[in-house]
C-alpha cells in the first residue's frame, strides 16, 4: 500500500515539473506580458556616471543600437560574424547577444534571452524596455523571482538602475535615465 502511494506520488511530481518545463520552454520572450510597448514614439536614453550625464542617445522607437548603448559603459562591445553573435565585455565577464539562435558559452558568459534583441539591415538591437524593466529604479523584486536573479547575472554592466518617464501623449517621447555604477 505504501509503496503505491508513494509511485503514486512521484509520478504526480513527474506530471507537475514536465507540465512547468513544456509552459516555460513554449513562452515567446521572458517578461514579455511585463513589458509596455509605446507605439509611434522616440527613446531619449541619458547615460549617468555620477552626478553628470556622459551620453544621451534618441532612438525612433524603443529599441536601441546594442554597440550605440553598450560601448558607452562597458569595457568592449565586439561582433562574431561566424556565430552571428554581440559580445559584451565588462569586468572579465561577457554578455553574449545571440542573433541566429545557436549558442554555446564559457562559464564567464550570460546569454541574452531570446526575444530582447535583434538582427535588422546589419545591425544588432536591444529591446529597450526589457533590461529598463529589470533595473527599474523603483522595481522590487522577491530573491526567487526570474526578474531579481536575471538583474543578478547581468550586474557585471554596471547598471545601477533605470528611470524611465514615459511622456508620450505630450511630447511622443520616452525618456529614460541611466545610472551607471562607478568602476
Amino acid at each position: 500500500m505504501t509503496r503505491s502511494i508513494l509511485t503514486l506520488y512521484v509520478f504526480a511530481l513527474t506530471l507537475v515539473f514536465s507540465s512547468i518545463q513544456a509552459y516555460a520552454s513554449s513562452s515567446p520572450v521572458l517578461f514579455q506580458d511585463k513589458i509596455l510597448v509605446v507605439d509611434n514614439v522616440k527613446t531619449e536614453i541619458s547615460l549617468a556616471l555620477g552626478d553628470k550625464i556622459s551620453s544621451e542617445i534618441v532612438v525612433t522607437g524603443q529599441d536601441v543600437g546594442v554597440r550605440d548603448f553598450f560601448k558607452l559603459f562597458t569595457d568592449e562591445v565586439a561582433w562574431d560574424n561566424q556565430n552571428k553573435e554581440v559580445i559584451v565585455k565588462n569586468k572579465g565577464k561577457q554578455l553574449v547577444i545571440s542573433l541566429s539562435g545557436k549558442v554555446t558559452t564559457q562559464d564567464n558568459q550570460i546569454i541574452l534571452p531570446d526575444g530582447w534583441a535583434y538582427l535588422e539591415d546589419g545591425k544588432a538591437y536591444l529591446k529597450f524596455p526589457y533590461l529598463a524593466y529589470l533595473f527599474d529604479r523603483y522595481g522590487e523584486f522577491e530573491s526567487d523571482s526570474e526578474e531579481y536573479q536575471w538583474k543578478e547575472m547581468l550586474s557585471f554592466l554596471n547598471i545601477e538602475y533605470i528611470d524611465t518617464n514615459n511622456s508620450s501623449p505630450k511630447d511622443r517621447m520616452v525618456h529614460s535615465f541611466v545610472m551607471i555604477k562607478a568602476k
